[in-house]
């Protein structure tokens, strides 16, 4: 433990830490991230078992929402399984 008269630079590291720790609280669980992942419009088709006119038909009357990335077309795993009626 230590005692306010200490000048910071005769700390040692643990002092430090612990004098960090008592200013910064650490959060006790941090919440999980769940990441979902994108799919080209090749890993769509596949996954949905749809033909690429059907696709770009569904993508044009937003039926799919989709993204371009570097004017690169993605779709959301999430909003394929809500095609499908998967809830996820």
């Amino acid at each position: 433990m230590m005692d306010g008269s200490t000048p910071i630079w005769q700390l040692t590291v643990d002092q430090i830490k612990e004098l960090i720790q008592s200013i910064i609280p650490v959060p006790a669980q941090t919440p999980e991230i769940k990441e979902d992942p994108y799919l080209t419009s090749k890993e769509c088709q596949e996954y949905l078992k749809i033909s690429s006119t059907t696709l770009h038909r569904w993508r044009k009357a937003k039926y799919l929402k989709s993204e371009k990335f570097g004017g690169i077309v993605r779709f959301k795993k999430s909003d394929c399984d809500k095609v499908l009626g998967i809830n996820s």
